[in-house]
C-alpha cells in the first residue's frame, strides 16, 4: 500500500478539478492506500479523520488525514507549513491535479517561465503550488528523507504549448492526460512525451434524466461554466440573440439559462451584457436557480442534476477545454450539447469513440474553417477566428466559435424537438459507456495506481 498526498487548488470547490480530485482520492482509498490531503485554498472546512466522500452516490466513510493548506496571506500560501506536513505524513507519492502553469518541480530553477503573471508578487516571486513541492523536494535532496515520486494530471486546453513546460514535465514520474486531445498535444509538442490517458468521469446512476418542472414552457438553452474569458460567454449570448431574432421568439418561447457567477473579475458582468446597452436579452435570461453564487452558495450534486434537467440543450462556447465535466454531466442527464469544435469538443460530442484518430482531434487550423457538424448527440460549432489567451502570449490560443452557426444549431433543435430528444438519449448512452465513474473510469484509476505501486 502507498502513502499518497493529493494536492489540489480548492479540493472542495464545486469545479471540475474539485470533483475529479475527490473522486480519485476515494478510488485510491478504496484500494487501501493512505491518503493525506493538501489543498492550496482551504475554504475553512474542519480537518477530519473520517470524511464523507461521494462515490457511487453513497455516503462512504474514507479514513484519511486531512491536511488543509493556508489561505492567501497566511504563511504565503503555506510556505512554512507545507514542508512540515510533508515531513509528518512521509508520502511515497505526491498526486497533483493542477494547471500546468501552477507548478514547477525543477528544484534548481528559481525563476520558472512566466506563464501567468498574477501568480507572481511584485518582487517576481512565484507564489503557487510549485513553491511547496520545490521546497519539500529540496529538503529530501539534502538527505532528510527519501525522495517521493510525483503523479500528475496534466491538463492541455489549447495550443501552442509553452516550450518552458518541458522542464516541468520531465520531473513528473507518472503523467496522466485527461483527454485524447491532451495526450496527443503532449506527444506532438514535447518530443514524444508519453502519458496515460484517463478521462474525467460522471456518476451516471445519479446524473440522469428527471421529470422536474422547468422554469417555463419555453425552449431552454443552458450553460454551466465559470464566467471567465476562456468560456467566451458573450459569444453564447450573441448566438442566442441571433437565434431568437431569426425566429421572432419572445421570452415565452425561448430562455437562456446561465448557471455561473454573473459577476466575476475574470469574466463579464452578465447583467450589463444582457441589458439593452449590449445584447438586449435580459428578459430571456434565467438566473442561477439554486444557491446564491455571488455569496459562494453553490448547489449540491442533487441540485446540479435538476439544473441540467431544466435544459433542452447545453451549450458551451469554450475557447478550449482540458476536458469539460459539465458537458459530460449534461450528456449523462440526457441533454444534447452544442460545443466549439476545438480541443476536447470532438471526442466528447462528435466522435464515435474517444479513441478517435489524431487527425480528427485537430479538425481545422487557426482559421477554424469547416461547417457545423451534427453527430448523434449534439453539434460541433466551427470557430471562425483565434485569439491569444493573454496579451503577453504566455498561454494557448483560444477558439472563437461562429455565432451564426451556433444559432443554426439552436434553431435546428428548436424546430426538431424529436431529434433534440433523440440526441439527448444518445448522449446519455455515450456517457454511460465511456465516462461512468464506477464501470469505465474508476477501473482505469485502479489499474493506474497498481502500476504506480509496482514502480515506486
Amino acid at each position: 500500500m502507498v502513502r499518497i498526498m493529493p494536492i489540489s487548488d480548492s479540493p472542495w470547490a464545486p469545479t471540475g478539478f474539485g470533483t475529479n480530485t475527490r473522486n480519485i482520492a476515494s478510488i485510491f482509498a478504496e484500494e487501501g492506500h493512505t491518503i493525506g490531503y493538501g489543498g492550496c485554498q482551504n475554504p475553512k472546512h474542519d480537518p477530519a479523520w473520517e470524511t464523507p466522500w461521494p462515490l457511487g452516490q453513497e455516503e462512504k466513510k474514507v479514513s484519511m488525514e486531512m491536511l488543509p493548506m493556508m489561505h492567501p496571506g497566511e504563511e504565503k500560501f503555506g510556505e512554512k507549513s507545507f514542508p512540515q506536513w510533508v515531513e509528518g505524513f512521509k508520502p511515497e507519492l505526491v498526486f497533483t491535479h493542477l494547471d500546468i502553469q501552477m507548478f514547477d518541480y525543477v528544484t534548481h530553477h528559481k525563476q520558472p517561465p512566466v506563464v501567468n503573471i498574477p501568480m507572481m508578487d511584485d518582487k517576481g516571486k512565484w507564489q503557487t503550488q510549485q513553491q511547496f513541492v520545490r521546497l519539500s523536494r529540496k529538503a529530501y535532496k539534502m538527505g532528510q528523507k527519501p525522495r517521493f515520486k510525483i503523479a500528475s494530471i496534466i491538463p492541455m486546453d489549447g495550443q501552442p504549448s509553452i516550450p518552458g513546460w518541458q522542464r516541468t514535465l520531465e520531473q513528473v514520474d507518472f503523467p496522466v492526460s485527461m483527454s485524447k486531445y491532451g495526450q496527443q498535444v503532449l506527444l506532438d509538442d514535447f518530443n514524444g512525451y508519453k502519458s496515460t490517458c484517463i478521462p474525467h468521469g460522471v456518476e451516471t446512476d445519479f446524473f440522469k434524466p428527471r421529470d422536474i418542472p422547468k422554469p417555463s414552457d419555453a425552449f431552454v438553452i443552458g450553460c454551466v461554466a465559470r464566467n471567465q474569458h476562456r468560456k467566451n460567454i458573450p459569444r453564447l449570448m450573441r448566438a442566442f440573440k441571433i437565434f431568437v431574432e431569426r425566429n421572432n421568439l419572445t421570452p415565452d418561447d425561448a430562455k437562456l439559462m446561465l448557471h455561473m457567477h454573473w459577476e466575476d473579475h475574470m469574466g463579464w458582468n452578465i447583467n450589463y451584457m444582457s441589458s439593452d446597452h449590449v445584447y438586449d436579452i435580459k428578459d430571456y435570461l434565467v438566473p442561477p436557480t439554486m444557491g446564491n453564487l455571488e455569496k459562494g452558495e453553490h448547489p449540491d450534486d442533487d441540485g446540479m442534476v435538476d439544473i441540467y434537467n431544466m435544459m433542452d440543450v447545453h451549450a458551451l462556447p469554450t475557447g478550449g477545454e482540458g476536458f469539460g465535466i459539465p458537458t459530460v454531466e449534461s450528456m449523462s442527464c440526457g441533454v444534447p450539447n452544442v460545443i466549439t469544435n476545438y480541443t476536447t469538443g470532438y471526442e466528447l460530442v462528435g466522435a464515435d469513440t474517444p479513441e478517435c484518430p489524431p487527425e480528427m482531434l485537430f479538425p481545422h487550423g487557426e482559421d477554424g474553417g469547416g461547417d457545423l457538424i451534427e453527430s448523434d448527440r449534439g453539434f460541433l460549432v466551427p470557430y471562425k477566428d483565434m485569439m491569444w489567451d493573454t496579451p503577453i502570449r504566455a498561454a494557448p490560443m483560444r477558439a472563437l466559435w461562429d455565432e451564426q452557426k451556433a444559432a443554426d444549431a439552436f434553431e435546428y433543435y428548436y424546430k426538431n424537438r424529436d431529434v433534440c430528444k433523440s440526441h439527448g438519449e444518445n448522449a446519455r448512452k455515450y456517457a454511460i459507456k465511456h465516462y461512468d465513474w464506477m464501470k469505465a473510469v474508476g477501473p482505469q484509476w485502479k489499474k493506474f495506481i497498481r502500476t504506480v505501486e509496482k514502480n515506486l
